[in-house]
């Protein structure tokens, strides 16, 4: 196949004007390019002056508003209830060590008064035995030299000491060689006690 000049001709100016033809097909098959169709200039005037007039509406203003104060206000109030939320973990945590602490405290006090009352039954045990073996010094004494010592004690003591001699004549042997007055008190104590008793 020959081709001559004129047909060489032919043929180059309708690729070059079929060219950009072709390309624009290929772009719209393949999706690179698409064609958009505007509106008249007119009615994209009239679309514009409504976007506008809707953006300067004043009951549509103070409606914005009105939700942007409420959603404001909400969120106010959601971050105080959050913080009140954490403030009263946080003192939960506390009271609960508070608790805790004092149930700690009250073991401890138990313990403590467990001893302290052993103490006092072994002290209450030594006192009494001291007291029993004063009683038998007593009872074994003359009743004026007995009463004599006695003066010098404290009422209580002497209440204790009589209470626990067995011997009731020497008892009344001793409380009538105290002196009246002291007699007189050791008797009373002695009454009070018998009526606790």
């Amino acid at each position: 196949m020959k081709l001559g000049l004129k047909e060489i001709i032919i043929l180059a100016i309708v690729t070059i004007f079929s060219f950009p033809i072709t390309y624009l097909l290929m772009l719209f098959a393949t999706g690179n390019a698409h064609l958009e169709l505007t509106k008249p200039v007119g009615a994209q005037q009239e679309q514009e002056k409504k976007v506008r007039q809707a953006r300067t509406n004043p009951h549509l203003d103070s409606l914005a508003m009105e939700h942007s104060n409420a959603f404001m206000a909400l969120q106010d109030e959601r971050a105080a209830v959050e913080a009140k939320k954490q403030e009263m973990q946080q003192e939960e945590a506390r009271l609960n060590m508070l608790k805790q602490e004092v149930e700690t405290k009250t073991g401890d006090l138990a313990g403590e008064r467990a001893k302290i009352e052993k103490l006092v039954g072994v002290s209450d045990s030594l006192d009494k035995k001291r007291i029993g073996q004063l009683a038998k010094v007593y009872s074994a004494m003359r009743a004026a030299e007995a009463a004599r010592i006695l003066e010098t004690l404290d009422d209580n003591l002497i209440v204790k000491i009589l209470g626990a001699m067995s011997d009731d004549r020497q008892k009344a042997k001793i409380m009538s060689a105290l002196s009246p007055e002291k007699a007189t008190k050791v008797s009373e104590k002695m009454g009070k006690a018998a009526g606790k008793s």
